[in-house]
């Protein structure tokens, strides 16, 4: 039998079917009735067709990186350029705003004090985290007209003194640092006395007022303002009373005070460079 798909008289018989199914095929199309192996056709030419169209797009579009590498990469360049000066506007518009909130409350509190002079806006750039006392450093300095123990505060109230100055930055002692020394009153009282802290009460945000007589008339609630001197203008707020404590003399008290400065989160000052008697004995 496998010698007979050999012969010749086997290869005819093929020549001749494939001729006669050519016939058919052409007859039948001519003839409008070829729904059927066209039908054949498509389905077993589909998936050819389909892997080729893969492959075809998947050359062109690397073809198309390839040739437009340098192209994609420059727009990609000038799209991070663009980004980089959108996010940079928008920086520098919210600084300005900022700013522009401080100097409003600047001219606040010296609608009432024309001789107060400031130095530009301050931002707190850096804190001792091992500091209890809560000191910072802002990026102020001598090139702004700051100098040595002049007053920082905000709107709110005293927050500390200078106690080290550069050119381009200051050091702050918060005001319940055992380094600061305040003279001040009570606002109704008028008790004087002098804020001498320590680190027991610094440990808990307060500051110590002493000197002040037992008959004073001071009273919890009480606001405790500066008294003025020669690096401190008078009326500054300083805090309120929290609690007195009766002195071991049996004479004086120990006035714990709540300062109005939350001197741990504070994060935009001013500082007084100057002011009518500054500077005198």
């Amino acid at each position: 039998m496998k010698e007979f798909f050999h012969t010749l008289k086997f290869k005819i018989l093929v020549c001749i079917f494939a001729l006669l199914l050519g016939f058919i095929i052409y007859v039948a199309i001519s003839a409008g009735v070829s729904s059927l192996p066209k039908t054949i056709l498509e389905t077993v030419s589909a998936p050819f067709v389909h892997l080729s169209t893969i492959v075809s797009d998947w050359m062109e579009d690397t073809i198309d990186k390839f040739a437009n590498a340098d192209k994609y990469k420059r727009e990609n360049e000038i799209l991070k350029e663009q980004l980089a000066a959108i996010y940079g506007d928008v920086l520098e518009k919210e600084k300005l705003e900022k700013e522009n909130d401080q100097l409003k409350e600047m001219l606040e509190i010296s609608e009432n004090r024309k001789d107060f002079k400031w130095s530009p806006p301050c931002s707190v750039i850096a804190r001792n985290a091992s500091d209890i006392t809560g000191g910072f450093t802002v990026n102020r300095g001598t090139k702004d007209g700051v100098s040595l123990y002049d007053p920082v505060f905000t709107k709110l109230g005293l927050a500390g003194i200078v106690v080290e100055v550069s050119e381009h930055y200051s050091i702050v002692s918060t005001v319940i640092s055992p380094d600061v020394n305040i003279g001040v009153s009570g606002s109704e009282s008028s008790s004087l006395g002098v804020i001498e802290n320590d680190i027991t009460h610094s440990a808990e945000g307060l500051c110590v007022m002493n000197y002040a007589g037992k008959d004073s008339g001071i009273k919890e609630g009480e606001l405790i303002i500066t008294s003025g001197s020669s690096f401190f203008p008078e009326n500054l707020i300083l805090g309120t009373v929290k609690e007195i404590v009766n002195g071991d003399d049996g004479l004086s008290v120990h006035i714990l005070i709540e300062p109005a400065v939350d001197v741990f989160t504070v994060s935009e000052v001013f500082i007084l460079i100057d002011f009518e008697g500054k500077g005198e004995n």
